[in-house]
């Protein structure tokens, strides 16, 4: 009788090892759905700067064929989308001059070589966004994701911040 309770217990730590393992090999990071809808990227450059809560990101995907025709999320770029898209990019910049003037030498600033003049109608965007008001009246941005598709050089720039 004591035989079968060691193996029950044996196997009981068995059992409760694999759940374990499984459960941390199922929190991997989540599949950005706007990356994934162009296709398989050939090559990637991601820059961080921050913490969990508190984080500005900026990342270059390189396509040799993106999928952009009907693509569920980009818009082609109308004039008319071009004040919105310079708000979002003055008040990334604004973060990566404040991170730049901490002095923390931070990748983010480093891999930061995003140039407006490479904005034209011919490219598309993707933005999702919260704003806060404040008990001022004034409104800030709080959390973003922008996608940039560079049609030109096939090229999906983002840039996330998070206040």
């Amino acid at each position: 009788m004591e035989l079968f309770s060691i193996r029950s217990k044996k196997l009981v730590v068995i059992v409760c090892l694999l759940v374990f393992v499984l459960s941390f090999a199922s929190c991997g990071v989540a599949e950005d759905k706007v990356v994934a809808s162009l296709g398989k990227y050939e090559k990637r450059e991601y820059f961080t700067s921050g913490g969990f809560q508190d984080y500005t990101d900026y990342a270059k995907y390189y396509y040799s064929s993106a999928e952009i025709v009907e693509n569920p999320y980009l818009t082609k770029i109308q004039e008319s989308d071009l004040a919105t898209i310079e708000e979002y990019l003055d008040d990334f910049e604004q973060w990566i001059e404040l991170i730049r003037q901490s002095g923390e030498g931070s990748e983010v600033v480093n891999g930061y070589d995003f140039r407006r003049a490479w904005i034209d109608t011919e490219d598309y965007i993707y933005i999702d966004s919260e704003e806060h008001t404040w008990s001022d009246g004034y409104t800030s941005l709080v959390s973003y994701d922008v996608y940039f598709y560079d049609t030109q050089t096939q090229v999906l720039y983002y840039f996330h911040n998070n206040i």
